[in-house]
C-alpha cells in the first residue's frame, strides 16, 4: 500500500469511517457538501434563486453535524457550516424584474486527518416577471475554494517498523498540506405565484422549477504530484480530467434539478409543499423528495406590526436509498430556525444504528415576508415569491 490518505464525505452515501480503515489512494475525489435543508442553502442549490425571495435583503446560516455518534473513541465526526447574504433589487428604478448580488460561504471538515474545504463565492443573478404571476431567472456564480489536512495526525504504512508504530519516522510521502482553485457555476429558475396566503382568503399556490450545473470548469485537484511537494494552486495537468498522468484528478461537473409546490389549502391555515431534489455528480447520484406541512400560527398586524406573525413547519424527506429526513420549523415576524435530523436506512446503518446528522438553520428577511411579497425596491405588487 503506497498512501493511506483521507476521502472526503461522498455528496449521498459513501462515508468512509477512519474505525474502518482509511481509504487508500492517490488522490482526493471529492464530492461537494450537501446539507439535508438544501432550501435554505439556496446559493449552493441554484445561482438562480439568489434574490428570489420576499424581501430586500436575507441572511441564513446554516450547520451540519454527521456520525458523532458512530465514531466515538474512532475518530472525529463530520462538520459543515454555511452562511449567505442575499440583496433581492439593485435596479430600483426597473419594474420589470430584478437583479440581485449574493455572497455565500462554507466550510466543511471531515475526520482524524481535519480534512477542510472552505470555499467564498459571489453570485449575481436576474429575473424577468413574465406576467403578474410568472417569473423567470439566471444566475451565475464564482467562487474561490482552498481544500487542506493536516498530515500529522494521519498514520502510514513507512512509520510502521518491526511491526510497531513509531510515530517519529518519516512518511515517505511528498503530499502537501493545501491546494486551490477558482470555481464556476450557473442555473435559471422559473416561479409561479398567484393568491394570497391568510387565515380568511388561503388560496395561494407558489411553484418553482429549476436546474444548475456546478464547476463548470471542473478544477485540477490533488494534494501532490507523485514525488514533487504541491502546496498551492501552481499545478495542472494538460491530459485530460480524469487523466492518471501526474497524480492529479479534475472535481466533477455537478448537475442539479430541483422544483417545490406550495399549496395552500382553501378555508384552513395549512399550506402542503411537496419537494423533489436530484443531484448527479461524477458517479456519486442523490435523489430527496418529500414535503413539508406550513401552519399559520398568526398573522402580522396590518397597520401597526404590534403582533409579528408566525408560522410551523413539519415534514419529511427521504433521500433514497440513504436516509429518512425528519424536519420541523418556526417562523416568527424576519426570524426563522429549522431541525432536522437524518435517520440512516443504508448499509452503514449497522454501524450507525440508524444515528445520522443534525442540521439547524438561521434565517433572517427584511421587511418582515409576513407583511406580503416585496419586488422591485418594496411594492408588494407582484405575487412571486
Amino acid at each position: 500500500m503506497s498512501i493511506i490518505t483521507f476521502f472526503t464525505r461522498k455528496l449521498s452515501r459513501s462515508i468512509i469511517l477512519s474505525g474502518l480503515g482509511l481509504l487508500a489512494c492517490t488522490n482526493v475525489y471529492s464530492q461537494d457538501i450537501h446539507f439535508s435543508q438544501f432550501l435554505e442553502d439556496p446559493l449552493d442549490l441554484n445561482p438562480a434563486l439568489c434574490g428570489a425571495f420576499p424581501g430586500l435583503i436575507m441572511g441564513e446560516l446554516n450547520y451540519r453535524n454527521q456520525w458523532s455518534s458512530v465514531m466515538n473513541g474512532l475518530g472525529a465526526a463530520y462538520n459543515t457550516m454555511a452562511a449567505s447574504f442575499q440583496y433581492h433589487n439593485i435596479t430600483k428604478n426597473w419594474s420589470k424584474g430584478y437583479v440581485s448580488p449574493g455572497l455565500n460561504f462554507f466550510n466543511d471538515k471531515s475526520g482524524d486527518g481535519q480534512l477542510q474545504i472552505s470555499q467564498v463565492n459571489f453570485t449575481i443573478a436576474s429575473g424577468i416577471f413574465l406576467s403578474e404571476k410568472s417569473c423567470i431567472s439566471a444566475g451565475i456564480q464564482a467562487g474561490w475554494a482552498e481544500h487542506s489536512i493536516n498530515m500529522a495526525n494521519l498514520t502510514w504504512d513507512n512509520q510502521y517498523v518491526g511491526g510497531q508504530y513509531v510515530p517519529g519516522a518519516s512518511s515517505g510521502e511528498a503530499a502537501g498540506s493545501s491546494f486551490s482553485y477558482f470555481d464556476f457555476a450557473a442555473g435559471i429558475l422559473y416561479h409561479y405565484g398567484s393568491g394570497q396566503a391568510t387565515m380568511t382568503s388561503n388560496n395561494q399556490v407558489k411553484a418553482d422549477i429549476g436546474a444548475a450545473v456546478f464547476h463548470i470548469n471542473e478544477p485540477q485537484m490533488s494534494f501532490y504530484q507523485g514525488d514533487a511537494f504541491l502546496g498551492n494552486t501552481n499545478f495542472y495537468t494538460t491530459n485530460g480530467p480524469n487523466n492518471q498522468n501526474g497524480m492529479a484528478t479534475r472535481l466533477y461537473m455537478k448537475y442539479v434539478i430541483h422544483g417545490d409546490v406550495s399549496y395552500s389549502i382553501p378555508n384552513s391555515n395549512i399550506a402542503v409543499v411537496p419537494t423533489v431534489a436530484f443531484f448527479d455528480q461524477g458517479p456519486a447520484q442523490e435523489l430527496d423528495m418529500g414535503a413539508n406541512f406550513r401552519y399559520l400560527l398568526k398573522l402580522e398586524s396590518k397597520y401597526t406590526g404590534v403582533n409579528k406573525g408566525s408560522a410551523f413547519d413539519l415534514g419529511g424527506y427521504y433521500r433514497w436509498n440513504d436516509a429518512f429526513i425528519v424536519l420541523a420549523g418556526l417562523e416568527f415576524g424576519s426570524y426563522a430556525i429549522g431541525f432536522s435530523y437524518d435517520v440512516n436506512l443504508s448499509a452503514l446503518n449497522q454501524a450507525s444504528n440508524g444515528r445520522g446528522g443534525f442540521e439547524i438553520s438561521l434565517r433572517f428577511i427584511n421587511p418582515n415576508p409576513f407583511m406580503g411579497s416585496t419586488e422591485s425596491g418594496g411594492s408588494t405588487t407582484h405575487t412571486m415569491f
